[in-house]
């Protein structure tokens, strides 16, 4: 197992700290485990920690009244969650699940303020990463609302594969995250038949190949063109 300095270390967040400042955050930061499934923080909950995952992955999410489900984001390792709700001192604004065994570093709300006071440069890095984020969700509000359910799966899968894909020689792209139809489904806003459908039709066009929920986009190229024409309302 990885000592926290050292986990500090992969962080880009923490990635040109001294040694010197690497050890003074070693001393304010904490270790956690978590099994799958298990909710980290509800929306409308205070804002206590924040966390930089270590391993495993997490989803970000909203419920409705109905219990409907909208998959805001997953996040893999060495990303942070939690730091909105203690830079604006306001509730949450989604639920964290894990999606499997997970390990974090956790900075409590007390140290995070004191830890970007005294490390100002933190705050750059911090600021390009929710720029990113924020760009995915305007993305996915566009899909949602001017594109078919053909072409959110197809952008979807092709995000995946370029957040987390591993490329192989011949050209195709594994991404390394297992996803069910119904966790697909609650990242593009439609139903999990609908998934299945659209998802059966790409098998069957070679444009993907799925072993235990995971997605290898075969040809990237063919999928992207099809992710602009769509195919189902």
């Amino acid at each position: 197992m990885q000592e926290i300095p050292e986990l500090l270390r992969e962080v880009p967040l923490f990635s040109k700290f001294s040694n010197e400042d690497v050890g003074a955050l070693t001393t304010i930061v904490k270790r956690r485990s978590y099994p799958k499934a298990h909710v980290l923080f509800h929306q409308g909950d205070p804002g206590e920690e924040f966390l930089v995952l270590t391993e495993g992955s997490v989803k970000v999410e909203l419920m409705n009244q109905d219990g409907k489900e909208l998959t805001l984001a997953i996040l893999k390792p060495y990303q942070f969650l939690g730091e909105l709700a203690l830079l604006d001192d306001v509730p949450r604004s989604a639920t964290v699940v894990t999606m499997e065994k997970t390990d974090f570093l956790v900075i409590n709300k007390r140290d995070f303020a004191r830890m970007l006071d005294t490390y100002p440069r933190m705050c750059f890095p911090m600021l390009r990463q929710l720029t990113r984020r924020v760009r995915i969700l305007t993305d996915d509000i566009a899909s949602m609302a001017f594109l078919d359910s053909y072409a959110r799966v197809s952008r979807k899968i092709l995000a995946l594969a370029e957040e987390m894909g591993q490329v192989h020689e011949d050209g195709s792209i594994y991404i390394d995250q297992a996803l069910t139809h119904q966790q697909l489904a609650n990242l593009v806003g439609t139903t999990r038949e609908t998934v299945t459908k659209i998802l059966n039709e790409m098998k069957d066009r070679d444009l993907i190949s799925i072993r235990r929920h995971r997605i290898t986009v075969v040809d990237p190229e063919e999928l992207a063109e099809r992710a602009n024409l769509g195919g189902y309302t």
